[in-house]
C-alpha cells in the first residue's frame, strides 16, 4: 500500500516538473527598427570589399517602451529586413554586392554576416538585403551596444573621395524577465 502511494506521489510529481519545464515561456518577441543608419566608407576605396562601420546602441528599455520590465534582458535576436539606400550623388554606381555582419567588444561572441545582395540589382535607389536566417544575434545584441559592419564590393579603384550608404535595418527581439 505505501509502494503505490510513494509511485502515485512521484508520478504527480514528475508530471507537474514535466509540466512546468514543457510550459514554461522562452520569452516574448518585439520588433524592433532603425532607419538612417549613416554608413561612410573612407577613401581611397580600392576594388574589392571596403568597410563603413556603426556603432549602435540599444537600450531595452527605450525599444521596447510598455512592455519593458526590470530585469529583463535578450535572449536571443533576428534580421528580419535590411535595406542599403545611396547615401551621395553617386547611387550604387560600381557596387557589386553588400555584405551586413553584426558584431560586439566581446571577444568571445563572433562577428556574424547577416544578410548580402550579391549581385546587385541595375538601376534601383534602394537595395534589399537578403537576410542570413541562420544569423544568431542574440549574443551580440545583449551586450548592449553592437557594431554593424557593411561591406561594398567596388567594381574598381575610387580615389576621389568617400562613399556614403544610409542602412535601415528591422530586428525581432526575444527577450525574458
Amino acid at each position: 500500500m505505501m509502494r503505490k502511494h510513494l509511485f502515485k506521489t512521484l508520478g504527480i510529481l514528475a508530471v507537474s516538473a514535466f509540466m512546468t519545464w514543457g510550459c514554461s515561456s522562452s520569452g516574448t518577441t518585439h520588433d524592433y527598427s532603425v532607419n538612417d543608419l549613416q554608413f561612410e566608407l573612407v577613401g581611397p576605396l580600392f576594388e574589392g570589399p571596403n568597410q563603413g562601420q556603426y556603432s549602435l546602441e540599444i537600450d531595452l528599455a527605450t525599444a521596447l517602451g510598455d512592455a519593458y520590465e526590470e530585469g529583463m534582458t535578450v535572449t536571443d535576436a533576428r534580421l528580419k529586413g535590411a535595406t542599403v539606400l545611396a547615401g551621395d550623388s553617386l547611387g550604387f554606381s560600381q557596387v557589386r554586392s553588400f555584405v551586413l555582419s553584426f558584431a560586439s567588444d566581446n571577444s568571445e561572441v563572433a562577428m556574424q554576416e547577416a544578410a548580402f545582395k550579391n549581385p546587385l540589382p541595375e538601376g534601383v535607389t534602394e537595395v534589399a538585403l537578403d537576410v542570413a536566417p541562420d544569423a544568431e544575434l542574440g549574443a551580440i545584441v545583449a551586450e548592449g551596444k553592437l557594431y554593424l559592419v557593411l561591406d561594398a564590393d567596388l567594381a574598381e579603384d575610387f580615389y576621389d573621395g568617400n562613399r556614403n550608404f544610409k542602412l535601415n535595418i528591422s530586428l525581432e527581439l526575444t527577450v525574458k524577465s
